[in-house]
């Protein structure tokens, strides 16, 4: 029986490390890429060997390509999208958890649905909209169409099934009102499911591609297009400033990931073990 278990553990621990190593194998690339001298060749370097050298094409990037104004302008619409996205599907999981109202369960059916449904069948009426109301090329209008999420309200709503229908009751007899009971009692203990919220939304819309390609224009800089553009042949860069920008790209919803992994792994599990 020990035996077997032993056997079991190494077989997920050979696993887990070749899975690792295929995750992590492009992340190390770039940085060696990065951080190696320009005599070396791009395609077989895979140790870094020139810190300078790497800082020097870091900075070219930043100041040559734009990656600099490219992030600032993706952390913000990013950031005013995350902030929508958490009050909008906060309030909607609020509502479908501990309230009773007409088509209830149509209206979450279709919400779930709607997770089903890939972008580029509604990316139309929407980039319409968006320039009808002559909201083109600015924050609010890369940001308005993406902060309804279906996964959000889903994720909150499994944290939500664990706060007892009681608490909403007491707090209704001693007179709180719906927001009151909201801003005081459902947010605080909906924490984790709005970190886990915060990780997962910040990682998908710092990489989206196509609707910020399609909205902005001169004013507004997304980083996923611009690193986009470097790939152009038209539009000749150094090879290693193209590395360097994609790496400088990544480090943000890496880092925002890696401080908060603990919360996303416990939501992604409470929400797959209740769902």
């Amino acid at each position: 029986m020990r035996a077997n278990r032993t056997l079991e553990k190494c077989i997920l621990l050979l696993l887990a490390s070749v899975w690792a190593l295929v995750c992590l194998f492009p992340i190390w690339v770039l940085f060696s890429g990065t951080f190696s001298l320009d005599s070396s060749n791009l395609t077989r370097t895979f140790f870094p060997n020139s810190l300078s050298n790497g800082i020097l094409k870091c900075r070219e990037a930043l100041v040559t390509i734009d990656i600099a104004t490219a992030t600032i302008h993706t952390f913000l619409y990013t950031g005013i999208t995350v902030v929508g996205i958490l009050l909008i599907s906060s309030l909607a999981a609020y509502e479908f958890t501990f309230y009773e109202f007409p088509m209830k369960k149509v209206l979450f059916g279709l919400l779930m649905v709607s997770m089903m449904l890939p972008q580029v069948l509604y990316i139309i009426p929407l980039y319409r909209m968006v320039f009808s109301m002559k909201l083109a090329d600015t924050f609010a209008g890369i940001s308005m169409p993406m902060m309804v999420s279906a996964l959000s309200v889903f994720i909150m709503m499994q944290f939500l099934e664990d706060l007892p229908a009681s608490f909403i009751e007491s707090a209704r007899i001693d007179g709180a009102g719906h927001f009151q009971i909201y801003r005081r009692i459902v947010l605080p203990l909906m924490r984790n499911g709005i970190l886990t919220t915060v990780v997962l939304m910040f990682m998908k819309i710092w990489g989206q591609y196509l609707w910020p390609a399609l909205v902005t224009g001169q004013k507004i800089k997304p980083i996923s297009v611009t690193v986009a553009n470097l790939l152009n042949p038209n539009f000749w860069v150094d090879p290693r400033v193209k590395i360097a920008a994609m790496l400088i790209a990544m480090i943000p919803p890496l880092l925002i990931y890696l401080i908060f992994q603990r919360y996303v792994i416990e939501g992604i599990t409470m929400s797959g073990v209740k769902g």
